[in-house]
């Protein structure tokens, strides 16, 4: 009987040895706050809304860049062409990163091996403070191989938007052109088009 009791009160001081080390150890694992966060999967197909979205960067970008690698002018280079991307413009209705697009679409396409990119104009003034470029520009022949692209690559954002008492639709159109800036012809281009409906909810609009 004594052997019980005293078993007993070894695993009562155990356990509540192991309570309060969980309580104010650091704690390992799940850490939850207000509400509920679920992690997605990036890649599922975003349909919250009609505007611009996850999905639709992503298909863009796959889409922009295999027809990129494709075209002659990349794939039947003797070399890989230095690319420098420009600005993506926006002319929808909406805030859009545009910037995603771009960042997206290189990423793609240096992985691929096919193409060298040259910095944007964003970490240019970076770059030349990094080198002391405007000292060294006429000293150095690098600085200058720096500054001469192969080509560049703009592009556009649109879209058209409209809505009856219970439908709206939404229209995107994003082009890009792979410009040759020596003599400003146009080498490459396409489009990709993006077409989202929504029906009116049963409560709000």
């Amino acid at each position: 009987m004594k052997n019980l009791w005293r078993s007993s009160c070894i695993f009562g001081c155990a356990a509540a040895a192991l309570l309060l080390a969980a309580c104010s150890g650091p704690q390992v694992g799940r850490v939850s706050g207000e509400g509920e966060v679920v992690y997605e999967d990036a890649q599922a197909v975003e349909t919250v809304t009609t505007k611009w979205g996850s999905t639709d960067l992503q298909s863009t970008a796959e889409s922009m860049a295999q027809s990129l690698l494709a075209s002659k002018w990349i794939a039947q280079a003797s070399a890989p062409p230095r690319v420098r991307l420009r600005d993506v413009r926006n002319y929808t209705d909406e805030h859009i990163d545009t910037k995603g697009i771009t960042d997206k679409i290189r990423i793609k396409l240096l992985n691929s091996g096919q193409v060298r990119f040259l910095t944007d104009k964003g970490n240019m003034d970076d770059v030349f403070e990094e080198r002391d470029l405007n000292e060294l520009a006429t000293k150095r022949r690098e600085n200058k191989l720096m500054l001469d692209a192969d080509y560049i690559v703009t592009g556009s954002v649109r879209s058209i938007r409209k809505r009856t008492k219970n439908v709206g639709d939404v229209y995107y159109q994003i082009t890009l052109e792979l410009t040759d800036p020596q003599s400003g012809e146009v080498k490459w281009a396409d489009e990709k088009e993006i077409r989202k409906r929504t029906t009116k909810p049963k409560i709000g609009w």
